[in-house]
C-alpha cells in the first residue's frame, strides 16, 4: 500500500489530508489510517469503539492551482474554527514543516 501525504491538519473532531494514491487505492489507505488511529487512541485513552463518524469525503485535485487552494483550506481550518490565531502557531498540522519552521517527518 503506497500513499504520499502532502498536507494534513488534525482538528478536535475531524482531520484533513491531502493524499496522493498512485495505486488508486484510496479506500484501503483511509481504512488503514482510520482503523490504526482508532486502535492507538482507544488504547491510550482506555476506550472502545469507532472514533470517526461516517465515511470520508474525497475530492479529486488534478490541477496544481486547485491543489494549492486545497492546501490553503486545510491549513486555514484551525484559524477559521478559532483553534489558532494564525497558521504558524497551530502545531497539529504539516504547515509548520511546510514553512520550514520545523523538521519534516521522513
Amino acid at each position: 500500500m503506497k500513499a504520499v501525504i502532502h498536507a494534513y491538519c488534525l482538528m478536535s473532531n475531524h482531520y484533513h489530508l491531502i493524499v496522493e494514491t498512485p495505486e488508486g487505492n484510496l479506500s484501503q489507505i483511509m481504512q488503514h489510517i482510520n482503523s490504526g488511529y482508532a486502535a492507538y487512541f482507544n488504547a491510550v485513552h482506555n476506550r472502545v469503539g469507532p472514533l470517526m463518524q461516517g465515511r470520508y469525503k474525497s475530492v479529486l485535485a488534478e490541477k496544481d492551482a486547485y491543489a494549492l487552494e486545497l492546501s490553503r483550506y486545510v491549513y486555514l481550518n484551525p484559524v477559521r474554527a478559532g483553534a489558532a490565531r494564525d497558521i504558524e502557531e497551530y502545531k497539529w498540522s504539516s504547515c509548520r514543516a511546510y514553512l520550514g519552521m520545523e523538521e519534516r517527518p521522513s
